[in-house]
């Protein structure tokens, strides 16, 4: 049976090697569109040690694999419940070149879930900071939080990564 890191590796592949040849692209495309592509490399670089990007249909598939090894995990449709999770904003996602792109620091896998810390962080970030704002604030290290970075401090801190997002929405609004 496979474990879980390379089923992740080889998801995470697919999505890599088209990165590195978008990097190897000739520059023939306009300035904006090679800033873009350098912007979105810098925000895909940050999630490395978090897990990584996953677009939806590749986390369906994991998903999918995940009831293969365990038959009492199995989700009956996969890709539905990943759609459902992103339209009713209980994940952060990004826009990507490839499309929407999710984080998988906030995935309980095994359990075919989001993190439970997830919604009540979410709770205090959404409509503050927007969707990549949201995603690079999970992987940002936080004075907060001693220089740790919420996506992996929320496994083992939760109080005190919501104390974090708290003060953060405090200082974003103003007040």
């Amino acid at each position: 049976m496979p474990d879980r890191r390379s089923r992740l590796a080889t998801t995470a592949s697919r999505w890599f090697e088209d990165t590195v040849a978008l990097e190897r692209e000739p520059d023939d495309a306009p300035p904006t569109d090679a800033i873009s592509r350098l912007q979105w490399l810098s925000t895909a670089r940050a999630f490395a040690d978090t897990g990584g990007l996953v677009s939806g249909d590749e986390l369906a598939d994991l998903l999918r694999q995940q009831g293969h090894d365990d038959a009492l995990m199995r989700v009956p449709q996969p890709l539905s419940l990943v759609a459902r999770w992103i339209v009713s904003q209980s994940v952060v996602s990004i826009d990507s070149p490839w499309g929407r792109m999710l984080p998988l620091f906030q995935f309980d896998l095994p359990r075919a879930a989001v993190h439970p810390g997830m919604r009540p962080l979410l709770a205090e970030l959404q409509g503050v900071l927007d969707d990549v704002e949201l995603a690079l604030w999970f992987v940002t290290p936080n004075e907060w939080l001693g220089g740790a970075c919420p996506a992996l401090a929320m496994h083992h801190g939760l109080a005190a990564v919501r104390q974090a997002a708290r003060t953060d929405r405090y200082v974003a609004l103003g007040c």
